[in-house]
């Protein structure tokens, strides 16, 4: 079974077309949901607690304001979650691997995959881009951020063009242009093993 780890920008589409190969009967790993539902277990709240103070710990948005706004303390609260998320993902691939019938790839959708490491532990790596401000339209528009906190939240990314050299594939995922010939002719290049 190949593992794909899929990522990209805030708001390039990495979520629609993560959602496009689960139709394909793909199944599909949400690193960002799953450390939110990790962030969310007691002993995790209890050490964002003891780091970043009570009221983080319970307001996400005051939380986010905090990590955005200063290297370290991102740095830390990824220190905190990411290993949690890898060892949660490693178990997710492991029964996969060891179901009745595994599928012929399985894939990881993670905004921060090069950013946290991630990126050694798949067979391949599809990068999402879009045009920065359609980035920043589809984010605001989303979580009702301002243009500044989606501006700093890109900015702690790498950019489009630092995901562009490291991943394998890439997708443009402009409003304009179409998506799925690029998901079929990977599902199909996957789905027989090639990853080149």
């Amino acid at each position: 079974m190949l593992r794909i780890g899929l990522t990209g920008g805030m708001g390039c589409g990495k979520s629609t077309i993560a959602h496009i190969f689960s139709v394909l009967g793909i199944p599909v790993y949400h690193a960002d949901e799953r450390a939110k539902r990790i962030s969310e277990k007691p002993e995790t709240q209890t050490r964002i607690a003891q780091l970043f103070g009570q009221e983080a710990a319970q307001d996400k948005r005051k939380l986010a304001s905090l990590v955005f706004a200063d290297a370290s303390k991102l740095a830390q609260l990824n220190a905190l979650v990411h290993p949690l998320v890898f060892e949660d993902m490693k178990n997710w691939f492991t029964d996969l691997e060891n179901g009745k019938t595994p599928p012929p790839y399985a894939l990881v959708e993670a905004a921060i995959l090069f950013e946290s490491g991630m990126d050694t532990m798949f067979d391949c790596v599809i990068n999402v881009e879009a045009p920065v401000s359609e980035q920043i339209e589809r984010c605001m528009g989303r979580d009702r951020s301002s243009e500044a906190e989606v501006t700093a939240r890109l900015s702690r990314q790498f950019s489009a063009e630092e995901r562009r050299k490291r991943a394998r594939f890439t997708i443009q995922n402009a409003s304009h242009q179409p998506i799925l010939p690029d998901i079929l002719n990977l599902d199909k290049a996957f789905r027989q093993g090639k990853v080149r």
